[in-house]
């Protein structure tokens, strides 16, 4: 990700310029009803697995010789954890498992009304290390909702959070919340794939795109066959 031989510290989240990637169709799998629904390539499958490794590294440093409980963030972050996770075995990290959902999303824009569905069995995370494994980081109005309530009513030894990406937002906006580890700091943009969906569609896609208007203003009760 660096051509200098600079040492790149890793910790720092990978910067995604704001001028995107040109969109080859020749380059990317996807399901012919997604036909031009991307406008732009935000980032490669590639890419994306590259970082990932570079994340399980650093939890890895992080927590050798400890057993953090991962939580997953339903639906979106499913394909990040899963990768998360095969990378982490790949250096022998030992791990539980939670998994929560929660949502601020209406169409295209963060509502800043959180709602959590399902349950998480707070009392095993008592004394534990745990990690908050989320797609994306926008205006930070879930992590601000819910870890407060992680931090108090589970009184885990240590809580983080890991996202794969963190939104870049204009000086309208406020962060309401910063993650330790970041895959990528990204542009403003409404973006679907890997997990991340616009209607409950996209999240089967392998790269993340930026959503075409043609993606916005389909009808996703046509594919309910």
């Amino acid at each position: 990700m660096d051509s200098n031989n600079e040492k790149v510290d890793l910790r720092a989240p990978v910067f995604v310029s704001d001028t995107l990637q040109t969109l080859d169709k020749a380059n990317h799998i996807y399901p012919p009803e997604y036909e031009n629904h991307f406008d732009s390539l935000l980032l490669s499958t590639k890419e994306i697995r590259s970082r990932i490794v570079q994340l399980a590294e650093l939890l890895h440093e992080d927590y050798v010789g400890k057993r953090p409980v991962l939580i997953c963030t339903l639906k979106g972050a499913c394909p990040f954890f899963q990768h998360l996770c095969d990378a982490l075995q790949d250096l022998r990290q030992g791990y539980d498992l939670e998994f929560v959902r929660v949502s601020s999303y209406d169409g295209t824009s963060s509502t800043g009304n959180v709602k959590i569905m399902g349950e998480l069995q707070l009392d095993t995370l008592k004394g534990r290390h745990v990690v908050v494994m989320e797609d994306i980081i926008d205006t930070g109005t879930t992590l601000a909702s819910i870890m407060p309530i992680l931090e108090k009513e589970a009184q885990p030894a240590s809580l983080q959070v890991c996202s794969l990406l963190d939104k870049r937002l204009g000086e309208s906006h406020t962060k309401k919340f910063f993650a330790k580890y970041i895959g990528f700091s990204i542009p403003d943009h409404f973006i679907i794939g890997y997990g991340l969906d616009y209607n409950e569609l996209y999240r089967d896609l392998k790269d993340i795109f930026v959503i075409s208007k043609a993606g916005i203003a389909f009808d996703p009760t046509k594919l309910h066959v």
